[in-house]
């Protein structure tokens, strides 16, 4: 589900980074101020807009998802300019510098001032952790509103206008009916690593061996999304069809990959999941991919992806308008970033997750101590 998810990341499978998690920030607080330079220099900070009401957004240049959602976000900041509303954005990712970003705000003719965020300090200030990732913050410079634009960057999709319904709450003195919603997108970058490189050794360690004969996927009303004999199989699964998809699994460990393939990390990653599989399929492990790209790339990206990688597990597509119902039934501390990876018990319940890049060895450790 290209349009409703988001992810991109950099990875190195062979390595472990890891840095402090920010501290997310609380509905009815008031927030800290920053200082940051807009792309020509200037400063700018909360004191710049005292007395006004403030939309802060985290945006990406490389996010397909985040750059889906930029003439919208343009949209609402013109037709809330006049009611009192500011917007900044922020850039917080480290592999973006200046220069890119600049040419990213020419692109979108963006009318507001666009920030750099050096070393992630403002994301990890207000516990940003994907992009688009929007803060509402009143007059008196507390915490509104926290989360998604809305709850598909195809706008032909979107059945509550999230921030704009906010902003008119505001506007209205009204009461914020939905303070907090979780944003799909992709997960900002606090940690460089040259992506070309990395992906380019993961290609020359990981080779997948030949794939294992699996037998179908007995899951959720199920009606397969491919037709061809020779390709993968990929099931849609809405969030109602989750539960289960669990129960079908008890008894076994189960493995749950979320990916796409305008993710980058996702990409380069899912050949481990490969190799897992065929390690340990035969111990008791079952392995389940679910793609979050657009319904309307299934056979032309997701597909072949599946087949170039002798991908034999359990394949999905996660069919909903409203990615929040899949996030929550999962992990309620799932932030939307992409890829996420999950690990549920013989008894169905979730004892490991992780957001970003894996660890092979962190993930492997938890398979074996679920298999005992």
């Amino acid at each position: 589900m290209k349009n409703n998810f988001l992810l991109l990341a950099v990875l190195l499978l062979s390595a472990s980074f890891t840095f402090a998690q920010p501290t997310k920030l609380s509905i009815g607080q008031a927030v800290p101020d920053f200082a940051l330079k807009d792309l020509n220099g200037k400063m700018y900070g909360l004191q710049n807009y005292r007395g006004q009401n403030l939309v802060v957004g985290f945006i990406g240049v490389k996010c397909s998802i985040a750059n889906a959602y930029n003439v919208r976000i343009s949209s609402i900041s013109a037709d809330y300019h006049d009611k009192g509303f500011a917007f900044l954005a922020i850039n917080s990712n480290v592999n973006e510098p200046v220069r890119l970003v600049k040419q990213h705000a020419e692109k979108y003719k963006f009318s507001f001032p666009v920030l750099k965020d050096e070393n992630n300090v403002v994301a990890d200030l207000y516990g940003a952790s994907v992009t688009p990732e929007i803060y509402v913050i009143d007059k008196a410079g507390v915490l509104r509103y926290h989360g998604r634009v809305d709850g598909s960057s195809d706008i032909a999709r979107v059945e509550r206008h999230d921030l704009r319904v906010t902003l008119d709450e505001l506007s209205a003195n009204q009461p914020i009916s939905k303070p907090e919603l979780k944003s799909f997108g992709c997960e900002i970058k606090r940690t460089f690593i040259n992506q070309d490189l990395a992906q380019a050794k993961s290609a020359k360690k990981i080779t997948a061996k030949k794939p294992v004969p699996q037998t179908a996927v007995k899951t959720p009303a199920a009606k397969p999304a491919t037709e061809n004999a020779d390709d993968p199989k990929v099931v849609l699964l809405k969030p109602a069809d989750f539960p289960q998809l669990k129960t079908e699994s008890e008894g076994k460990v189960l493995l749950i990959n979320f990916w796409a393939t305008w993710c980058a990390p996702c990409v380069a990653e899912f050949p481990e999941f490969v190799k897992i599989d065929q390690e340990y399929k035969a111990r008791g492990v079952r392995m389940v991919s679910i793609s979050t790209d657009d319904a309307t790339d299934l056979k032309t990206l997701v597909v072949p992806f599946l087949k170039k990688q002798n991908a034999t597990f359990d394949s999905f597509l996660a069919d909903t308008d409203d990615p929040q119902q899949l996030l929550d039934l999962i992990d309620k501390s799932w932030s939307g970033a992409l890829p996420a990876t999950f690990v549920l018990d013989k008894t169905g319940k979730l004892i490991f997750s992780k957001y970003g890049i894996i660890d092979r060895d962190e993930l492997l450790k938890q398979l074996d101590a679920a298999l005992k």
